[in-house]
């Protein structure tokens, strides 16, 4: 989508929700924000409908609402308890989720700018959602070493897929573990914001040169791609207090007795 169509679109959202009945709200989020991160041409539109409690099922249930922008609808499906995709004729992807007041403390996002807001306050409602989720460090490193194992084991019989899925796994318990610790404590630049809530977003650009080894990796999909990524992690994570060192030490052993 070109920006200008973009912003359009933004726009006529903004000027829904400030008139039509049983909307309290519009908040843009991500790029559509327009923030640290300008929307490019692949993005999508993402933002919350805060919706009366009478009005927001129907808003989750249908697109009837959406403005009109000269494409047509070619898919709405309702995928969360709050939350539906829409998909446009010339591809463009649009993704929302409707809370009622009471509701908006589910919300999370990595980036939002409240384009309206009818009920006063929901600055102080939405701030909660860009805190990460807590995660535990050693069970993360604990299930990267598990599907490295697996994953690494499928490798060995030659089943590349299969080693792939288990290695992605690992890979992202990895991205995980990388995100916890302090950029001066990984092999991250910290070159890129992270996102909170999803540690592959921008991996290449907060933390490239374990985007870079995670990628090589996982194109081969093999053995080797399991000792590699166990490498990489222990020297990412393995000085940290909840590194399990016994059972990563196994773990590269035991993969590389294969090799």
């Amino acid at each position: 989508m070109q920006p200008n169509d973009y912003a359009a679109l933004s726009e006529a959202l903004t000027g829904w929700a400030a008139q039509a009945d049983g909307v309290l709200g519009l908040v843009l989020v991500g790029s559509t924000a327009d923030g640290a991160r300008s929307p490019d041409a692949w993005s999508d539109h993402d933002f919350f409908v805060v919706a009366a409690p009478g009005a927001a099922e129907q808003l989750r249930a249908s697109s009837a609402w959406l403005p009109p922008r000269g494409t047509r609808i070619v898919l709405h499906e309702r995928d969360t308890e709050h939350g539906a995709w829409v998909v446009f004729d010339d591809g463009h992807l649009l993704e929302y989720a409707v809370f009622t007041p009471e509701e908006l403390a589910l919300a999370r996002a990595d980036a939002y700018r409240i384009a309206v807001d009818r009920i006063g306050g929901l600055e102080s409602r939405l701030r909660h959602s860009l805190e990460p989720p807590r995660r535990d460090a050693r069970t993360a490193a604990t299930r990267l070493h598990r599907a490295l194992l697996v994953g690494g084991g499928r490798g060995a019989r030659g089943e590349r897929l299969a080693a792939r899925r288990h290695l992605l796994d690992a890979a992202g318990a990895l991205l995980e573990l990388a995100g916890a610790l302090p950029a001066s404590g990984t092999d991250a630049d910290a070159l890129g914001p992270r996102d909170p809530h999803d540690p592959w977003r921008r991996a290449e650009a907060a933390q490239p040169a374990i985007a870079a080894e995670l990628e090589a990796a996982l194109a081969r999909s093999d053995l080797g791609a399991a000792v590699a990524i166990a490498d990489l992690a222990a020297r990412v994570a393995g000085s940290a207090p909840w590194w399990p060192a016994s059972l990563a030490t196994a773990v590269r052993d035991r993969l590389a007795a294969g090799l």
